[in-house]
């Protein structure tokens, strides 16, 4: 069966199996949705007389049930709301959060502790640091600078 996307005249080949009443398509080019219109064949009435004028050559198959193919097609590939739905993201444990806090208090702590411990060699390799020193009173030993 060959499908058309409604919106950008898209044209797609579909198997007939797969193109079931009431089912949903995705046009690969412009992602709209629609539901095509299956091709239906709708049966001839047929008189019943010439039903019994002629005999079948062969004997019918017996009867098998229906397939949805839609429904077949989804069990073997969930969607992505049954994927996200299958696997709950709980919420993140309290002691990794915790040491997460501990490690960023830890590192903020050792640069400020760092830039007191070598104030002097931070204020030779860049200048314009002595007034933030000057402003927090920290004044630098002028006399390793150059």
């Amino acid at each position: 069966m060959r499908i058309v996307c409604p919106s950008c005249s898209a044209a797609y080949d579909v198997p007939d199996s797969l193109v079931t009443a009431g089912r949903t398509v995705r046009c690969a080019r412009c992602h709209g949705d629609w539901a095509p219109v299956a091709a239906v064949p709708v049966p001839v009435p047929v008189p019943e007389a010439e039903l019994a004028a002629v005999e079948p050559a062969v004997p019918a198959p017996p009867a098998v049930p229906a397939i949805d193919n839609g429904a077949m097609l989804s069990a073997a590939r969930p969607s992505a709301m049954d994927r996200l739905a299958a696997h709950p993201v709980g919420p993140p444990s309290r002691s990794r959060l915790r040491l997460a806090w501990a490690a960023s208090l830890l590192v903020l702590i050792l640069l400020v502790v760092g830039g007191y411990a070598w104030r002097d060699q931070i204020v030779a390799a860049w200048p314009p640091s002595a007034r933030m020193y000057a402003a927090f009173g920290m004044h630098p030993d002028r006399s390793t600078t150059p």
